[in-house]
């Protein structure tokens, strides 16, 4: 199995998550209003969540110190070094086989119908091995895929409980951003928020 021994969890927020924030179109403003709004706008020195309603995550930081995730990731490995361990031993003991066979042979010690049979045995014995190979890597692929949308549906219920005021209608993997103001990170409330709901539902 040609896989590292660990999943690193990577999610493809190339743009953002979009919410549902959207709300009626307003009135249009009187000339005063829109008067006072500019002489508002104008006289900000910041860029806030009010008038640029954006803001970021760090998921590879939040992925390394979500519990959950960090434990899942963990009982993961673990598996997939049990299986390949299985597996190597079988290998292993194929070739160790063969090479006794061929060996036997040299020496004389069988004939040469009996090593053709044996021969075959070991070849339908090694085209097993790799059917289970198969098998077993597209279960941990599949294992890894469960586990990344498992953790990226508790992302994103996360992010929308954070900002359940709709403070936001964009959100975006700090990955994809060259730069930003720290005020729109909203990483930490996220992460707190991933730790704190699994802490309840291990004590449940």
């Amino acid at each position: 199995m040609k896989k590292q021994y660990c999943i690193t969890i990577v999610f493809a927020l190339a743009i953002g998550i979009f919410f549902g924030c959207k709300t009626d179109k307003p009135e249009q403003n009187t000339s005063s209003e829109q008067s006072a709004a500019s002489a508002t706008d104008s006289s900000s020195n910041t860029i806030g969540a009010q008038q640029f309603p954006i803001a970021y995550v760090a998921v590879d930081s939040i992925m390394r110190n979500y519990e959950y995730a960090t434990q899942r990731n963990k009982d993961y490995t673990a598996a997939f070094e049990r299986e390949a361990s299985k597996l190597q031993a079988q290998m292993s003991k194929i070739q160790q086989d063969m090479q006794n066979l061929q060996l036997q042979h040299q020496q004389g010690l069988i004939t040469t119908r009996n090593a053709e049979a044996k021969g075959a045995e070991l070849q339908k014995r090694y085209e097993s091995f790799m059917q289970t190979q198969q098998k077993k890597e597209l279960e941990f692929q599949q294992t890894e895929m469960a586990i990344l949308t498992e953790l990226q549906d508790s992302l994103n219920v996360a992010i929308k409980l954070v900002n359940h005021d709709n403070r936001f209608t964009i959100v975006l993997n700090n990955a994809a951003i060259l730069y930003a103001e720290e005020q729109l990170n909203i990483t930490e409330p996220v992460l707190k928020l991933l730790n704190e709901r699994y802490k309840k539902s291990i004590t449940k």
